[in-house]
């Protein structure tokens, strides 16, 4: 093993040790996965409802008829309406979890790299005073 595949090794061995740390749970679980099912397939219950009620109130003259085709028609909206919310929080948390733990861990890493690569220095600035005229800088 040569020592860029060594470091490369390391990384990734700290990179999950640090997920590890950070308590993120795995997307791959079986309740996130539920929910994301459940999401879809109360969106696409809601579309079938409503499909499906929409002959129902236009083939008939009965009010009464009409009316319950239109509460489960309204019903079938509410059902896809509230599938997607859950099928997309469900969908874009697995996502946006390891994006932001991969971007924490860039940043940490190019922070490491930076202080290694850059020695601390002074910046010597001017001073000046409000009214133009240069003030002496302090000694440390």
């Amino acid at each position: 093993m040569t020592a860029q595949q060594d470091h490369t090794t390391d990384r990734a061995d700290r990179f999950a040790r640090d997920l590890a740390a950070l308590k993120i749970p795995d997307p791959a679980t079986a309740r996130n996965g539920l929910w994301l099912r459940a999401g879809g397939a109360l969106l696409l219950v809601g579309l079938v409802l409503g499909v499906l009620t929409f002959p129902l109130t236009h083939a008939t003259d009965d009010p009464l008829a009409q009316r319950d085709a239109l509460a489960i028609g309204l019903t079938g909206v509410v059902c896809a309406v509230v599938g997607g919310a859950v099928y997309l929080r469900y969908s874009l948390t697995g996502f946006l979890r390891f994006w932001l733990a991969r971007q924490s861990y860039d940043l940490s890493t190019l922070g490491e790299r930076t202080a290694a690569t850059e020695a601390p220095r002074e910046v010597e600035r001017e001073r000046v005073a409000v009214d133009g005229t240069q003030v002496a800088a302090p000694r440390p």
